[in-house]
């Protein structure tokens, strides 16, 4: 099976730097540049070139083999494109100084072979494919990137040190729920070489052994891992790159790069949790779409005189801790028996807000929220967190207070207690500081913890005994009958007086 997948990753990042660009470029005296993209065959076929300005830093996309007005000067240019048999891919960089009517081609005729590989190869039933990338060496975004199948893959030598080729390799199962993944990766710093024939070892890759549970979220899944470049090396980015879908719940381990991975799923939600480290000959096991998506954002803090809310995301997956974007609810701030703030919002809002605050005192911060659009039967349908704290508005720091984490012990991959089972339900103490040096975080102690537990949506909650060993607190709840759903609330009042309550609706279910 032959595929081909071109990827021009600055599109959406430097698109501005067009606009920024032009009133510079369109007072220069004015020329022309003609890109002739010809494929294996010799044939005039359809690209997209990369061209930036090294003078104006001015940058833009221009189609091959069309007339395109730009002002003299030189210019970094990168391309890529397949053939007219859509099987052959060729991916070039050079330099051209235009100075009136200018012409010049990237040939595919002159493209030499790219083939990387895995030593030892993963073996048969898998799909194989290759990726280049030709990039400026100044960071320039002139740089452009393809992918194909194993022997279908070129890129045009180029001696100049001002353009670089990373490259990499990926193997992927034809079966949808038995193989591992691989993904290796190399570079060549300086030119892009007449032809590559790499054998990249298995010693730099680490493990990461995936778990995707359904409940939360259900059907099928887009995973995503995206390194993140060394050293400056932005080159390397496209080249370390891994997507590819399966049916949750879902079992897979994936060989990447030792390096930073960005890990994230999306099927109706969408869950992240930005980059981590993952070190070379190791394994790291991952838990996503556990049970509870619940309230897992940092406490608000002050900021002269003003409260701003910090991260309220109501539907944080507990490992994973991005995501819940299809959330639409409502957000309130009160003090002294008044209203300050009050606001519902959508999936699309972007909620940032951050009221004055009259002065120091007691204040009390509520939201609530449900997703929508989620199949029957999910889990983690609708949350809320009540805030109940002490604030100093004339002290940049956050509040005191804790945010109650669920975490229900030996579930199946759906996210189910077995029927007529007690489930163990750990309560973490979440919480996080701003990342802000300059927001003061006080000291804080947890004084009392009360939960509870409802098998009819919130109908009739019942208490449950809160047990503290070893620094862990526990509740055992007992399971409804088969198909039954548990929800989730606790209070949290620390040595201060502050409290906090968190509930969860629909947090798991009973198989």
């Amino acid at each position: 099976m032959r595929r081909i997948t071109v990827a021009a990753g600055v599109v959406t990042v430097l698109g501005p730097l067009l606009l920024a660009g032009a009133s510079t470029a369109s007072a220069a005296t004015k020329g022309s540049l003609t890109v002739r993209t010809l494929d294996r065959s010799g044939k005039a076929v359809y690209a997209q070139v990369a061209v930036y300005n090294t003078k104006t830093g001015d940058f833009r996309f221009i189609q091959g083999n069309k007339k395109t007005s730009l002002p003299n000067g030189g210019y970094e240019l990168a391309t890529s494109f397949v053939g007219g048999d859509n099987e052959d891919a060729v991916v070039g960089g050079h330099s051209v100084r235009v100075s009136g009517a200018t012409t010049t081609t990237f040939d595919g005729r002159k493209g030499r072979a790219v083939n990387v590989s895995l030593s030892p190869a993963p073996g048969g039933g898998y799909d194989h494919m290759v990726s280049a990338a030709v990039c400026a060496t100044d960071d320039s975004p002139a740089e452009m990137s393809i992918s194909a199948s194993a022997g279908d893959l070129y890129a045009i030598p180029n001696t100049s040190s001002a353009y670089q080729l990373a490259y990499g390799t990926s193997y992927q199962p034809r079966s949808d729920d038995s193989g591992d993944f691989w993904l290796a990766s190399g570079r060549h710093s300086r030119g892009v070489p007449s032809g590559v024939s790499a054998k990249l070892t298995r010693s730099g890759l680490t493990t990461l052994k995936v778990s995707a549970r359904s409940g939360p979220d259900s059907g099928q899944a887009q995973f995503s891992f995206d390194g993140e470049p060394t050293g400056g090396d932005s080159c390397s980015w496209s080249t370390n790159m891994l997507g590819f879908q399966r049916d949750l719940p879902a079992s897979f381990a994936v060989h990447v790069p030792a390096g930073r991975w960005d890990v994230s799923q999306q099927s109706h939600d969408y869950i992240y949790d930005g980059f981590h480290t993952y070190a070379a000959g190791k394994t790291t096991s991952l838990s996503l779409g556990h049970a509870v998506w619940g309230p897992g954002g940092r406490l608000p803090y002050t900021w002269y005189h003003q409260l701003y809310f910090g991260d309220d995301n109501l539907f944080a997956d507990p490992k994973i801790t991005g995501g819940g974007v299809l959330a639409s609810g409502s957000v309130k701030l009160t003090h002294a028996g008044r209203t300050l703030y009050s606001h519902t919002y959508s999936p699309s809002t972007q909620l940032d807000p951050h009221p004055r605050i009259p002065g120091s005192g007691w204040y009390t911060l509520t939201e609530t929220g449900h997703r929508g659009g989620l199949p029957s039967g999910s889990l983690s349908t609708s949350a809320s967190l009540s805030l109940h704290f002490y604030a100093d508005a004339g002290k940049n720091q956050q509040v005191r207070n804790y945010i109650t984490r669920f975490w229900p012990e030996a579930l199946n991959g759906r996210n189910q207690a077995a029927a007529g089972s007690t489930t163990t339900v750990d309560l973490g103490m979440q919480r996080l500081g701003t990342g802000d040096g300059t927001i003061r975080q006080l000291s804080d102690g947890v004084k009392s913890v009360r939960a509870w537990y409802t098998t009819d949506n919130g109908a009739h909650w019942k208490a449950t005994t809160v047990k503290l060993s070893g620094g862990k607190r526990t509740v055992a709840v007992p399971a409804p009958g088969s198909g039954g759903r548990v929800g989730l609330r606790s209070t949290i009042t620390d040595t201060h007086g502050d409290t906090s309550t968190t509930t969860v609706y629909n947090a798991y279910a009973v198989s």
